[in-house]
């Protein structure tokens, strides 16, 4: 894991990599549900939440497709309780056929923009909060997901995601211990500034 962000820190601090970067914001609803096991109890109990939020921050980099990205992640409520789960993490996507909206030279002489339906996988870690069971509990986790973005306008794009989540860590003694597994469904919209 500390190879991998050495190489990361390396590969970031070449110029090349510099060359053309870019940032914007996309904000998604969603649908979740969250399992988590508690060790006092026998079985796992799950949460659903049909309004999860997240906010993601992307600093993107066109010469190798990728946007790494900053998220803020909470469902607002679910079962009756109120912010039972938030997450902060980071990460980066790559996107399989180059980043959207991108200046691209189509010969000598011409410039064009680019914009298709561009898929994309991602995966980040982060630390989360899980406040149930009378328990408030940090976490740290990874999540992987899958989704596209859809050109809607020149500067708006429509992302959607499928998220795949789960701690690595469980907070407690092993009969306090707490853990969960989370699967959440995202439609947004991404705000693109690229010049």
């Amino acid at each position: 894991m500390l190879k991998s962000w050495a190489f990361l820190a390396i590969f970031m601090m070449t110029s090349p990599a510099w060359a053309y970067l870019t940032s914007d914001w996309d904000v998604s609803l969603g649908m979740s549900s969250l399992k988590y096991y508690f060790g006092r109890l026998e079985d796992s109990k799950t949460l659903e939440s049909s309004t999860t939020i997240e906010v993601n921050y992307s600093i993107n980099n066109p010469s190798i497709n990728t946007a790494f990205t900053m998220s803020f992640m909470e469902m607002t409520e679910a079962d009756g309780m109120q912010l039972p789960f938030t997450r902060l993490s980071f990460g980066a996507r790559y996107y399989l056929f180059g980043v959207n909206g991108m200046r691209t030279i189509l010969d000598s002489r011409t410039q064009a923009k680019v914009w298709r339906a561009t898929p994309f996988i991602a995966a980040n870690l982060g630390l989360s909060n899980l406040a149930v069971e009378k328990l408030n509990a940090s976490l740290m986790d990874i999540s992987l997901r899958g989704g596209v973005e859809i050109p809607m306008m020149s500067n708006l794009l429509l992302v959607g995601q499928v998220a795949l989540g789960s701690s690595l860590t469980s907070a407690g003694d092993q009969e306090d211990s707490i853990r969960y597994e989370l699967l959440t469904l995202f439609a947004g919209i991404r705000f693109v500034g690229f010049e």
